[in-house]
């Protein structure tokens, strides 16, 4: 795939410093996108100024009623692919990641040298710390990257690859045109955290996925203190999500053994207390018992029950 022809697809929803950071990054690139579709999910900001300052030719689709980053991805693809009909790329990004200049060029080479349909770096923190990475199909590799504390470590550990993979997240993803085309668009029906990884075991169970540990992209979220009701509203979104996987999706069945990682996760984060119990059980109930993702009727009406709660606060 050398002299591949790439487009971007990035959702954003009020993070302007982040995405025009983002921009400047992609712009610096090596091989640049040849198009930046960007679904701006709170329109009335600057986005369309950022846009059209960072030297990239973008598009700017804007969506009020927010429908979560796999529509998003979707829309962004679908407008990128439309503008570029000869592109053989798709660099799917989260809007608060900075791209090497070298990464582009090194993931193509190294998707097309592994013969998969969809590559993944490794992510970093603001330490340079490991923030994730991408889950490997081999056991021995799985043993070996959770030793890992940074990059550089799992490169040691690892070697470079690139490496089989079952998931990813998404925040930085590379798929070739025709494996976007066999595996579909993410799914709308997520709200928001794990649509992702499920478009990632679909792709990586379609046509392949791989990742390598020679590109380390730092993901760098808003600094600060979140919301504590914006909070548990993401963090029942994900456990609804990885329920609804884990009992509901023939790519991703071995998603049952993190599930009570992250259950752990959500109580030492809210307590144990008799809302937090109900929370989490209506969760479970959603996505494992009645194969809802959180995007769907249930999920909504627990995001309603929280933010109403918290304003009675």
């Amino acid at each position: 795939m050398r002299g591949a022809k790439i487009v971007a697809a990035v959702a954003t929803f009020r993070r302007s410093a982040e995405l025009a950071r983002l921009l400047k990054s992609l712009h610096q690139c090596g091989s640049p996108p040849a198009v930046v579709a960007i679904a701006d999910h709170a329109p009335g900001g600057d986005v369309a100024a950022i846009a059209e300052k960072s030297g990239l030719s973008c598009i700017v689709l804007e969506d009020a009623s927010n429908p979560g980053p796999g529509a998003g991805w979707s829309n962004a693809a679908s407008a990128a692919l439309e503008a570029v009909p000869d592109a053989n790329a798709i660099l799917f990004l989260d809007d608060d990641v900075v791209i090497p200049g070298e990464a582009p060029g090194v993931l193509v080479d190294l998707m097309a040298q592994s013969g998969s349909g969809c590559i993944a770096p490794l992510l970093e923190d603001r330490t340079g710390c490991l923030w994730a990475f991408p889950e490997p199909v081999e056991p021995r590799l799985r043993k070996l990257i959770r030793q890992a504390v940074t990059p550089a470590d799992a490169l040691r550990l690892l070697g470079e690859g690139p490496h089989a993979f079952r998931w990813c997240t998404g925040a930085c993803i590379l798929v070739s045109r025709q494996a976007y085309e066999r595996t579909g668009p993410h799914r709308r029906d997520f709200y928001m955290l794990g649509e992702d990884l499920e478009f990632s075991m679909r792709a990586a169970a379609t046509t392949g996925g791989v990742f390598t540990c020679s590109i380390s992209v730092p993901h760098l979220p808003p600094e600060g203190t979140p919301d504590v009701s914006a909070a548990a509203v993401k963090f029942c979104a994900l456990l609804q999500n990885l329920s609804y996987l884990a009992f509901h999706s023939r790519h991703s069945a071995h998603m049952k053994h993190y599930l009570p990682g992250n259950f752990r996760r959500f109580f030492r984060t809210f307590g144990i207390t008799g809302r937090s119990l109900s929370d989490a059980g209506r969760c479970f109930w959603a996505g494992a018992a009645c194969g809802e993702p959180a995007g769907k009727k249930q999920g909504t009406a627990l995001r309603t029950r929280i933010r109403n709660r918290m304003n009675s606060q």
